[in-house]
């Protein structure tokens, strides 16, 4: 029913933690992609407590998906699970919302005629069967608010000032309240309000699960279009990676592409559905 072809998974920055992560277990995919911390000093132990977060989350789908299939209740174990181990890991209490780490992550489960996806925050997931192609993940309000405020606080070329983290703050401040975005976090009410899909198809297919570091290749950097990034990824998964660290690197400063940080960590999974078998290959670098 479900087989992982190839996956990439990337670092932002060579001396800093992947705080990505994916998997594909029975008919269950998933991508992971958290967010980097903003706090003066970690509140748990390990690289960083977004990728604290990011393995917490990852193992409680690893372990929990043979018995459960629905994404949301998958989701809501691992918020579960998440919430008891940070009030028994962490070093200190939080002073404010924006230390608490956070996560955007997709599950999902297919089935024999139909895909169901949960998801909070920004990555997204390309399917393509004999209906078309589809794509989930993420809102357009939410992409439309960061690429505003990248170019309002980060085109002129000045770097992360105080002024830059200071709004990335208080962003952050907003998770998860009545204001503000819905995201996976170390609560077990987190993902209240994550997102539900379902998408029938017929036959076979690919799916493409991404973080929104490797969609930047087509949604911020325009190298691809939503077909055009899957018929890369089927190629060569690590084909669209290279092509946007290439734009990246000749854009240091993040002027002619603002954005909060140089580059972000990237993650693709490529896997087939329906009656297929294949072998699968993984890269992670």
């Amino acid at each position: 029913m479900l087989v992982q072809v190839s996956a990439v998974s990337h670092p932002g920055r060579a001396e800093r933690a992947n705080e990505d992560g994916f998997g594909a277990q029975e008919n269950v995919a998933w991508v992971i992609d958290g967010a980097t911390g903003l706090g003066d000093e970690q509140l748990l132990a390990g690289p960083s407590d977004a990728a604290w977060l990011t393995s917490v989350l990852d193992g409680s789908l690893r372990k929990n998906v043979a018995a459960e299939r629905d994404p949301a209740a998958l989701l809501s174990m691992a918020a579960a699970e998440a919430e008891a181990r940070f009030h028994s890991e962490r070093l200190r209490s939080p002073k404010e919302n924006y230390e608490i780490p956070t996560a955007a992550v997709l599950v999902a489960s297919f089935h024999s005629d139909r895909v169901e996806i949960v998801e909070l925050g920004d990555c997204a997931v390309f399917i393509e069967s004999a209906e078309g192609l589809a794509r989930f993940g993420g809102t357009e309000q939410g992409r439309a608010l960061e690429q505003e405020n990248a170019r309002r606080f980060m085109g002129s070329g000045k770097g992360r000032s105080p002024e830059v983290v200071a709004l990335l703050r208080k962003v952050r401040n907003l998770a998860n309240t009545p204001d503000g975005y819905a995201i996976f976090a170390p609560d077990a009410a987190s993902t209240e309000r994550a997102r539900r899909h379902t998408h029938s198809w017929s036959g076979t297919g690919h799916a493409l699960l991404v973080s929104d570091g490797y969609e930047a290749a087509s949604e911020d950097y325009g190298l691809f279009d939503g077909a055009g990034l899957l018929g890369a990824a089927l190629q060569n998964i690590e084909g669209p990676l290279t092509a946007l660290r290439d734009v990246e690197r000749n854009d240091p400063h993040c002027t002619r592409f603002p954005r909060f940080k140089q580059s972000d960590d990237a993650t693709a999974l490529l896997v087939r559905f329906g009656d297929v078998q294949a072998a699968s290959t993984t890269s992670a670098t």
